[in-house]
């Protein structure tokens, strides 16, 4: 907690506790009772509250207006910008405070009861000044490409009169603050991104550059997709080819559908989806259940369908909603082949706009053709699928196709889910997409792209036995200590850390 010296009584007060060791002192007239987080520390955690003591008159400025923390300034320190009427350095323990001189009480607007920033439109101008003094480059401004998306996110969140009335205000501005090139660079950003300014070198962000182009994407995802590319660069993966035979591929495509299925919550006995697929029977009355491991195992057993791959964004979408309308086709309220209109969600977990999701597969796509063909890509197209969530449903069960399609195009073994692995399987997901940690992901996937190889699938009888004496088809509770030992028998790829 942190107490000021507001007074010459509450001064002298703090200063004999001061004297007294039940405080500690930030700065002058500034002290802690906290006696043993590092001061750095708790002026990184306090900094809002510091501010307005310490500066008088000041509000919040440049790159600070608009991102409302310090922002990394040298190996010891971060630096917080504040307009006033007076230019001043100040420093404090991990923590600089640049002062400059300017108008602080026009155009702003507050974030606490003691503290304001400059208001968006006057920010916007600020962080399009030219930048003097080389240690403040990068620091003193978000740069272009940073108001650049923050004016693509007003216009695809609020729309296109949000620009307009910023613009406007923002002339305003410019002619009582003096920020007339600023305003210049603004208004040419402002145009094209509504159209009205055709020059295509005009805007420097990516994100920006989509929004023009009436292609959305959320960028969240995207610098995601673009931290597992680089995290599957770090690994080393094993070739685990796999000879084409129809019989093995059918054994083997029957059990992809079985689990991916179970997955998702569509649990049949082995022996009652025996009887679905090979047999063509429903199974109690359960119509739709049945008929989405049969529309499943479809897919999966065609071999010239599971070779097809994605050459354009254009036939990436095409892939997708052919897919997608097979394996929903008796499930008509579910809208198959058609990419959804409403949020979807599991858990507390939102998946990619309907507005965002044909943008953010066109840049998945992008991303996806770095990759080399194999299991790289198909970890990829997998977590895009997963992530993007383009369809009302039926989504994870495509997300395995279109990565197995990868496998097979490569003539790589496909990876099975066995309903023993599915927690890691989804711990994997969620610590991906939450957290950025992408080790579970591949590792899981891995593991079970090599229990899949291990398996003899030309001979049904002897994989099925194989698959219930490994407790494959067991919960984790009842079956993950027998088959982590048998993942400890196989030899696995060199996953990054």
């Amino acid at each position: 907690m942190l107490e000021f010296a507001t007074d010459n009584k509450t001064a002298k007060n703090l200063s004999r506790r001061y004297r007294d060791k039940k405080l500690r002192r930030i700065y002058q007239g500034i002290y802690t009772d906290d006696l043993t987080t590092s001061i750095e520390n708790i002026v990184l955690q306090e900094w809002m509250k510091i501010i307005p003591y310490i500066v008088s008159r000041g509000i919040l400025g440049y790159s600070s207006a608009l991102v409302l923390k310090p922002v990394r300034f040298d190996s010891k320190s971060s630096i917080v910008f504040v307009v006033s009427t007076y230019e001043k350095t100040i420093n404090l323990p991990g923590l600089v405070i640049k002062v400059y001189q300017g108008e602080p009480d026009k155009f702003f607007e507050q974030i606490t009861p003691n503290l304001a920033r400059s208001n968006l439109p006057r920010s916007l101008l600020e962080n399009l000044t030219t930048v003097r003094g080389a240690s403040y480059i990068g620091t003193k401004t978000v740069g272009i490409e940073g108001i650049e998306k923050i004016l693509s996110k007003e216009l695809h969140l609020r729309g296109e009169e949000k620009l307009n009335a910023i613009r406007d205000e923002a002339r305003i501005i410019a002619q009582e603050l003096n920020f007339n090139n600023e305003y210049e660079k603004l208004t040419k950003i402002i145009s094209a991104l509504l159209s009205t300014h055709h020059d295509k070198n005009t805007l420097v962000s990516p994100y920006a550059k989509a929004i023009a182009q009436n292609k959305p994407y959320d960028d969240y995802r995207v610098q995601l997709f673009d931290e597992l590319i680089i995290y599957l660069k770090k690994c080393e993966f094993i070739f685990r080819q796999c000879q084409y035979e129809k019989n093995s591929f059918k054994n083997l495509s029957f059990y992809e559908s079985y689990f991916s299925n179970f997955i998702e919550g569509t649990e049949f006995l082995i022996d009652e989806a025996e009887d679905i697929v090979f047999k063509g029977e429903e199974i109690n009355n359960r119509h739709a259940d049945s008929h989405d491991v049969l529309s499943n195992f479809t897919i999966t057993n065609d071999l010239y369908e599971m070779s097809i791959t994605p050459r354009t964004p254009k036939e990436l979408i095409e892939i997708l909603q052919r897919r997608h309308s097979i394996l929903m086709k008796e499930r008509p309220e579910k809208r198959p082949g058609e990419f959804k209109i409403e949020q979807n969600k599991a858990g507390n977990t939102y998946f990619v706009s309907p507005k965002e999701s044909l943008g953010t597969l066109y840049q998945g796509f992008e991303r996806y053709n770095i990759l080399n063909p194999g299991f790289e890509r198909a970890l990829f197209m997998h977590f895009l699928i997963s992530e993007v969530h383009p369809f009302d449903d039926g989504n994870g069960r495509l997300s395995r196709i279109m990565m197995n399609a990868e496998l097979v195009s490569h003539e790589d073994y496909k990876i099975i889910i066995p309903t023993v692995h599915r927690d890691n399987y989804l711990n994997g997901l969620r610590l991906a997409s939450r957290d950025k940690n992408f080790k579970t992901y591949v590792k899981v996937m891995d593991q079970a792209q090599a229990y899949t190889a291990s398996i003899n699938w030309k001979d049904y009888g002897e994989a099925r036995d194989k698959i219930e004496s490994d407790h494959a088809n067991s919960t984790a509770d009842e079956g993950i200590p027998l088959f982590n030992r048998i993942l400890r028998t196989l030899k696995l790829s060199d996953i990054a850390s």
